[in-house]
């Protein structure tokens, strides 16, 4: 049985190739920038997944407790934090964006993530509700090219 540790870890590393240009290595110079919303337990877990793979960084973090930041600061410490998860939509320099809030906001941050043209992962649940579900299908298809991933490793078990 695969751990969600690994999976995790082989979902960044999915994501991470996903978004890189078909056909193009990354030079020394190319980064894939991240944002995490949400940075609890899961966003730390992610976080953590993340940095462990070459050629990423997590670049800006948004929380609504400053405790959640001040910690995951301690693994990314040069990340921007913020208490309006906007801001980290608002970045242009930031690739793709972690979500890892609770299941009631996912439809809110994943919409807005895709609309400001980031790529996106999301934990599980994806949907609190079907209304929520359509909105975010809405999303993902005016989103273009832009990769998703949704969190359903226990789907993908054995």
């Amino acid at each position: 049985m695969q751990l969600r540790r690994t999976f995790v870890e082989g979902m960044t590393g999915g994501l991470l190739g996903a978004m890189a240009q078909p056909g193009r290595a990354l030079g020394a110079n190319d980064r894939i920038r991240l944002g995490i919303i949400g940075s609890g337990a899961q966003g730390q877990a992610l976080v953590r997944a993340a940095t462990s793979c070459p050629d990423t960084e997590i670049v800006a973090a948004a929380d609504v407790y400053t405790r959640r930041l001040e910690e995951v600061t301690a693994l990314a410490p040069g990340a921007k934090t913020y208490l309006d998860y906007r801001h980290v939509l608002d970045d242009k320099s930031i690739d793709a964006v972690l979500i890892a809030t609770p299941q009631h906001l996912h439809c809110q941050h994943f919409v807005a993530s895709l609309d400001a043209g980031k790529h996106v992962y999301q934990e599980k649940t994806m949907a609190f509700t079907v209304a929520h579900a359509k909105r975010m299908r809405a999303a993902y298809q005016r989103a273009g090219r832009r990769t998703v991933q949704i969190g359903n490793q226990g789907c993908s078990q054995g």
